[in-house]
């Protein structure tokens, strides 16, 4: 048997079920490996204690006949962004909730365990620079590369497999972008699938939370969790792909500059879901420079109508989030209005495309993490972005592996639904994952030389 550490979310869940491992047992193997990958710097406020207490009240239960279902005695992360009670979130706010949000309290009442609040970029918005409010969490594949974000700590800590499930937020492909980049698994659900309760808000008609793991049956598992327990997502993975009508959008590609290695894996991929009975069709759509000129002043003037006031009176916020930020200054009410209308059209003609596929396919991110020392704050702004049109039109939208680079990274592959067509998305990526034989297995991480690795911070207290 595999290192419970390196099992998926449904085999450990199988083994609990069967009674070969207990929750305690489970939850202890991940705190070991949090100690282990402690230089990843994935977890910000490790909650061991706690988890080893609900583990073992959740063993009592199942020694009494009681289950809560499939989740039962299963450990997570938590981003930062989202509330935990009690918890104090450090990187968006820098406050203590009296209350957890709505989707950990469904993943609670559903029996998961959480290990830890996982980093993030600060206030939700940005990526790694030379002066962040904690240090960043590091790409296990390449630590001089960025990791993704907003969700770094959940893709970081799913990659090296200090958790098997975690939660994210994606504003603007804060889910999809880590999970590209660490070579894990992430969904933005259709807006409003999700309860935003108890999220750190960027900009609330764009932010969502969703499920990470490391492949889409997992990711399934989560998202059943988060909406009350149904065998929905999870159940719909069998169906197979005959007949299913994918768009591939090479524009979208085209568009963003991607690299040719990763068209090349899209195309790759592509084959595969045909040998699988989908039909391929190449698919026109608006350019995505319109779908990223809609995205940018919501999401920016949102941000700062927010945040204005921690911009002026947050000592501790970094100078890279202070700019990013600061981006919404000059955005007129005018121009939010036309993106709105933008926007509407955009989700309209999406709507009319999806009368004539199932789901599109292309890039998830245009080439290799970038080197940290080569970043600027204002990255985000210089090309098309291929997360944005998720976002912009509220539809679902998957990141799966599919593929390595010339330089030996992750290459990932979007998968993109009509709006309450997650399963779609989750079906397509289960297929194709169980067709190439996806190896969910974590990755290492530079150790400590024997003998010298400290202790990890909360390995012994809350």
């Amino acid at each position: 048997m595999s290192a419970l550490h390196e099992m998926s979310l449904n085999d450990l869940s199988a083994l609990i079920r069967r009674g070969e491992v207990s929750a305690t047992e489970v939850t202890d193997a991940h705190i070991d490996r949090c100690a282990a990958m402690d230089g990843t710097a994935a977890l910000v406020t490790p909650t061991f204690k706690q988890a080893r207490e609900t583990a073992q009240a959740l063993d009592r239960e199942l020694a009494q006949g009681l289950s809560r279902g499939p989740l039962h005695g299963l450990p997570l992360g938590l981003k930062d962004a989202i509330d935990v009670q009690d918890v104090p979130t450090r990187l968006c706010g820098r406050f203590t909730p009296d209350r957890d949000a709505a989707t950990w309290q469904a993943l609670r009442l559903a029996g998961m365990v959480s290990l830890s609040k996982l980093h993030c970029a600060e206030y939700c918005l940005g990526a790694p620079g030379a002066k962040d409010a904690l240090p960043f969490a590091k790409n296990p594949h390449d630590p001089a590369r960025t990791p993704g974000a907003s969700s770094s700590g959940s893709a970081v800590a799913l990659a090296t497999g200090m958790v098997p499930a975690a939660l994210g937020t994606d504003t603007g492909g804060s889910i999809r972008i880590p999970a590209a980049f660490c070579g894990v698994t992430g969904l933005k659900p259709t807006n409003g699938l999700l309860s935003r309760a108890g999220l750190f808000p960027l900009a609330p008609s764009l932010d969502q939370v969703g499920p990470m793991a490391r492949d889409s049956r997992d990711c399934a598992l989560l998202l059943d969790g988060l909406v009350g327990g149904a065998d929905r997502y999870a159940a719909a993975l069998s169906g197979g792909l005959q007949g299913l009508r994918i768009g591939h959008a090479p524009q979208f590609g085209r568009d963003a500059g991607a690299a040719e290695d990763q068209s090349a894996a899209v195309t790759t991929a592509l084959e595969v879901l045909r040998a699988l009975g989908a039909e391929i069709r190449e698919v026109t759509l608006p350019p995505l420079q319109r779908f990223t000129e809609c995205f940018l002043p919501i999401m920016l003037s949102e941000a700062y109508g927010l945040h204005e006031q921690a911009i002026a009176e947050d000592r501790l916020m970094s100078p890279n989030t202070r700019i990013r930020l600061e981006g919404g200054i000059g955005i007129t009410p005018e121009a939010v209005s036309d993106a709105k209308t933008a926007q509407r059209a955009l989700s309209a003609a999406m709507a009319e495309l999806f009368t004539m596929v199932d789901a599109l396919v292309f890039e998830a991110v245009p080439g290799d993490p970038p080197r940290i020392e080569a970043m600027h704050p204002l990255d985000y702004l210089k090309a098309p972005l291929l997360a944005v049109p998720a976002n912009v039109t509220g539809a679902p939208s998957l990141a799966i592996r599919c593929g390595t680079s010339r330089a030996g990274l992750p290459i990932g592959l979007q998968i993109l639904a009509a709006r309450n067509r997650d399963a779609t998305a989750l079906r397509i990526g289960h297929a194709y994952e169980s067709a190439v034989g996806h190896a969910s297995a974590p990755v290492g991480f530079p150790p400590h030389p024997v003998g010298t690795r400290p202790a990890m911070p909360g390995k012994d207290k809350t």
